[in-house]
């Protein structure tokens, strides 16, 4: 898996940096989104969302109905979940199995269906630094997430 890292100094730039994840990863991707409460998951996600053609004022965190269906983007918060189980009542692997970009906050949880599946995978992991710096880590399977924001003058750090 190759890794880089992006920083951020504000929404906007936050946003930026999710259409540019929304119009390079295809259509069947998962996003796997950690990171602290706060981090800039949900502007992260606005701003795919835009690249996709979903008007921003609808994105919001799926924290209380846990899942977001759009035309291209499902949008799942799995913070609340204490159980495999409830993975089920979401019918969760089919939509892992849909063709639209799904991004997953929280998918701890689902680690044992993730890993059973034959997926594209794109993991981001966001931290807070100084001031209103956030630090996103992409592990990217493919490399064409990573080489794309190189090209945009995004990245700051690969390993």
């Amino acid at each position: 898996m190759n890794k880089c890292k992006v920083r951020t100094s504000s929404v906007e730039e936050t946003e930026k940096l999710g259409q540019i994840i929304g119009s390079t990863v295809p259509l069947g991707t998962v996003i796997l989104l950690t990171g602290e409460l706060g981090c800039g998951k949900t502007a992260l996600t606005r701003g795919i969302a835009k690249a996709l053609g979903i008007p921003e004022d609808e994105i919001s965190s799926p924290s209380f109905n846990i899942v977001h269906e759009y035309d291209s983007l499902v949008h799942i918060d799995l913070y609340r979940l204490d159980s495999v189980e409830a993975l089920e009542d979401l019918s969760f692997e089919d939509i892992l199995l849909d063709e639209r970009i799904k991004i997953i906050e929280w998918p701890q949880i689902a680690a044992e269906y993730l890993d059973n599946l034959d997926l594209f995978v794109v993991h981001i992991n966001c931290s807070f630094c100084e001031n209103e710096v956030r630090e996103f880590e992409i592990l990217d399977e493919t490399n064409k997430l990573c080489n794309e924001l190189k090209k945009k003058n995004f990245i700051y750090n690969t390993d």
